[in-house]
């Protein structure tokens, strides 16, 4: 079984994939870290409490980190996709829980330090977090197992500018500490995340299963699903686009995505690029590779999982 940390800033997507990690036994998650994002901080860590409400699971403990970027500016959010609250302003009733009081650099710091080499990150919002663990722990980016970053557009236009992807431009100071560190990166960008569609018939079969779970994810998805429609970025009528859902996807069934080991830079500095993956695809770049980079899926067989697995929380 696989030890996980989800570090995330729910969001709508961000409880569809989180939905699906506590439907698959193949892990076993530790701990979440909040991180500012979709919404700010406060909202995420309540929105992380509210989706492990719904999924019957909250012995997970959550611990909230960071509510600016990096480099201390200003955060910007996604109302327009999540809604004010994070959640598509569905009413979803307020938690019972509480997040723990350790922060979440330190958390991190403190369970992957604890057990080298076993603990994936599934980083599937800003990247600030992981950066901070990095810069306070230098020994934190040999320890971790692995970090599977949502973010990164390749042969694909960006969703936050025209070349950068929300999460990474969202912090790009934080993302190239990341990508410079050595740590074992997996980027699920834009590039397979385009591909993943849920159809307007998984979806009913889905809320055919009538569980706690699948009736959050009924109430919460009508907003960012209107949200990619007036943008025209779904590719079915009736579809929804769950973005972080392929990121840990990777964490449970790495056999569905064709990925190439590249090298990798973060634009921090443009103008119009902040925030862009800058992918060396040259046949001999002439520098070493620092993350795994996927841009393939089998779409129609994860989609599916995915049905399967939020049907089974």
């Amino acid at each position: 079984m696989k030890r996980v940390i989800i570090d995330t800033d729910p969001g709508i997507d961000d409880a569809a994939a989180i939905l699906m990690t506590l439907g698959s036994p193949e892990l076993d998650i530790e701990a979440m870290t909040t991180v500012f994002g979709n919404t700010p901080v406060e909202n995420c860590t309540i929105n992380a409490l509210r989706i492990l409400e719904a999924a019957d699971r909250t012995e997970i403990p959550v611990y909230e980190g960071s509510s600016r970027p990096y480099n201390c500016a200003e955060p910007v959010f996604a109302a327009l996709i999540h809604g004010d609250d994070g959640l598509g302003d569905a009413g979803v009733p307020m938690p019972s829980t509480a997040a723990q009081p350790t922060n979440a650099v330190i958390e991190l710091i403190n369970r992957v330090m604890t057990s080298p080499g076993e603990i994936t990150v599934m980083a599937i919002g800003r990247l600030t977090n992981v950066a901070l663990a990095m810069a306070v722990e230098p020994g934190f980016t040999e320890a971790v197992g692995e970090v599977i970053v949502m973010g990164g557009a390749v042969s694909v236009p960006g969703n936050a500018s025209p070349t950068a992807s929300a999460n990474l431009r969202g912090d790009p100071e934080a993302a190239d500490v990341v990508y410079r560190s050595g740590a074992n990166v997996v980027q699920i960008g834009l590039d397979v995340c385009e591909q993943v569609e849920i159809s307007l018939a998984q979806q009913e079969e889905l809320w055919a299963a009538d569980t706690k779970a699948t009736r959050f994810m009924h109430l919460v998805s009508p907003f960012i699903q209107a949200a990619y429609e007036r943008r025209g970025r779904l590719h079915h009528p009736g579809g929804v686009r769950y973005n972080d859902m392929p990121a840990v996807s990777y964490g449970i069934f790495p056999e569905l995505f064709e990925c190439r080991e590249l090298p990798v830079h973060i634009e921090i500095h443009g103008e119009h690029t902040r925030g862009m993956t800058v992918a060396n695809q040259r046949e001999d770049p002439g520098e070493p590779t620092t993350a795994k980079v996927a841009f393939g899926v089998d779409a129609a067989r994860l989609t599916q999982l995915w049905v399967e697995r939020v049907a089974a929380v």
